[in-house]
């Protein structure tokens, strides 16, 4: 299935029973419920600039209705934890006192509870890429004006080359993924593609690993991943073993057109952002009105 699921503007929709049976599921007992969610595209609509970039308003009351009641709420992403803590205001705003932040795939954490954070040193060999894909990005442009736009964003433990800003992003990603590759061969770095993104990491680490690591420290009874793009994928195939073992859960999409293959890991689909704000909306309205 890679065509639009029928789901209403800004909306969701459930398309397996797993999907159909969770909020029943959330209700019987949220306090062994563990809700995961990607930021970018899930809590966040993807922008030109990722610096810009700010959680929906909407998504953040849900959440903070939820926050204490599940038995955890965390964004596991690919971005820094520092980036996600500004962009969350987790320190500045109430309401996501318990949340828990696991960055760059799960290489970084933050517990908003006790203040930890795990930050390890970012590679030498990460710090080189940064430098190589700047001077890819100028000759992409050089080259073909088609490819001219990209930029590097620089993500800590992780470097990232866009395409979105380019003459034709779908041109400029196909011509810089295999020059990305070489680069990170070269230099022994893991590759992840993206919605008009490659990017390079030095820890091949996946956000199952992630996923993997809250549900061995929470021991949940149901688990819900909220995800758009491939980087979520390992994340979603976790919970997919999850329903298949006969427990309950839910793989949240929010759809998009730029990557409608992810219409084929969902039990429940989301008009985009909004439509994954409207699902926490409806997690938290069945919450709260069970307790």
């Amino acid at each position: 299935m890679t065509n639009r699921p029928v789901v209403a503007d800004t909306s969701w929709t459930a398309v397996t029973d797993a999907g159909r049976g969770i909020l029943d599921a959330v209700a019987a007992d949220p306090a062994s419920v563990l809700l995961a969610l990607d930021f970018d595209g899930t809590l966040a609509p993807i922008v030109d600039d990722p610096v810009a970039s700010t959680m929906t308003q909407e998504s953040r009351n849900a959440m903070s209705r939820l926050d204490g009641v599940l038995a955890t709420v965390a964004i596991v992403t690919g971005r820094e934890v520092a980036a996600v803590r500004r962009m969350t205001a987790v320190d500045e705003q109430p309401g996501l006192e318990h949340l828990v932040i696991l960055g760059q795939y799960g290489v970084e954490r933050y517990d908003a509870a006790t203040g930890t954070l795990r930050d390890p040193e970012i590679p030498e060999s990460v710090r080189t890429a940064k430098g190589r894909l700047d001077t890819l990005a100028q000759q992409l442009g050089r080259e073909d004006p088609r490819d001219a736009g990209c930029w590097v964003e620089d993500k800590g433990r992780a470097v990232a080359l866009h395409t979105r800003r380019a003459a034709d992003p779908a041109h400029a990603l196909a011509t810089a993924v295999p020059r990305v590759r070489d680069i990170a061969a070269d230099l022994e770095l893991h590759c992840e593609d993206g919605r008009n993104i490659i990017e390079l990491k030095a820890a091949v680490t996946t956000k199952a690993q992630a996923m993997r690591e809250l549900i061995d420290e929470v021991k949940p009874q149901t688990v819900i991943m909220c995800g758009d793009d491939l980087g979520d994928v390992p994340a979603l195939n976790v919970v997919a073993e999850w329903i298949d073992a006969g427990r309950p859960g839910a793989r949240v999409i929010s759809f998009s057109g730029e990557q409608p293959s992810m219409a084929e890991y969902a039990d429940v689909v989301c008009d985009q952002t909004e439509g994954i704000a409207a699902f926490l909306g409806a997690l938290a309205d069945r919450v709260c009105i069970e307790m």
